[in-house]
């Protein structure tokens, strides 16, 4: 059987040659560093622009569902209302995913400043929405209200005292603080907020309800792309490249 084997290997010299065959290509590896750049850039571009349809329907659904709700019950514009309520937990849970994912997950330096810098934002904007102490007759929500206020202010002198050792380094990086996804969604909400202050204030001619759920349905839009912010990606690390020692 052994001398079998070695007679059909010898007969095949294509096996006998194997150790040294070579698998040889006309491309480079560099060559397709340009395709992959360009796969890339494209993969950005369809999920940015599948991000953009999905915030415009997001809020599309939630103005036609506050629209639909404010024509069963107009009360529901009212201080503390449905709306006022849904603002609030929207800016809540903002306020915690931002300073979740600053403190446990793999953000550090910049990275981390600018989502306790929008967190506490957001709890600023909480508080200011949602009359805790109306929430009940009891004298404790008064109490509540006043306590979260007074250790909001405290965490946003601290964070503000922080920054300021930092400055350098915010005005150095500006333009990515900027750019970063949850930093570009956060100033759309603020523009939504802007926009339902001249509704607040009635300068248009048209039914004081109305005015009143359209600056309510702003907010609330505003609330929720505060919400969707704090999911988003922050800054991007540079790669730091480290050349390996030579032996």
């Amino acid at each position: 059987m052994k001398n079998t084997l070695k007679s059909s290997v010898q007969h095949m010299p294509l096996l006998q040659s194997f150790p040294t065959l070579e698998l040889r290509s006309p491309y480079h590896l560099a060559d397709f560093q340009p395709f992959s750049l360009e796969l890339m850039s494209y993969t950005r571009h369809i999920r940015a622009i599948a991000l953009t349809f999905f915030i415009v329907g997001l809020l599309a659904i939630s103005s036609t569902l506050s629209f639909e709700a404010w024509q069963f019950n107009p009360s529901i514009v009212k201080e503390n209302g449905l709306l006022e309520l849904a603002q609030g937990g929207f800016l809540l849970l903002a306020a915690l995913v931002q300073g979740w994912r600053a403190f446990n997950t793999h953000d550090s330096g910049l990275k981390r400043d600018i989502r306790v810098g929008l967190a506490l934002f957001a709890l600023a904007l909480f508080l200011r929405e949602v009359d805790i102490d109306k929430l009940g007759s009891s004298a404790a929500w008064d109490a509540l209200e006043k306590i979260l206020r007074v250790i909001a202010l405290l965490m946003i002198l601290s964070f503000t005292w922080h920054i300021s050792r930092r400055v350098k380094l915010v005005f150095r990086n500006l333009g990515k603080v900027l750019l970063a996804p949850t930093v570009m969604l956060t100033m759309l909400a603020c523009v939504f907020y802007a926009s339902g202050w001249p509704f607040d204030r009635e300068l248009f001619d048209m039914d004081k309800g109305l005015s009143q759920w359209f600056e309510e349905t702003f907010e609330l839009n505003a609330c929720l792309l505060f919400f969707c912010a704090s999911i988003l990606g922050s800054i991007k690390t540079d790669v730091v490249k480290i050349q390996a020692p030579s032996f």
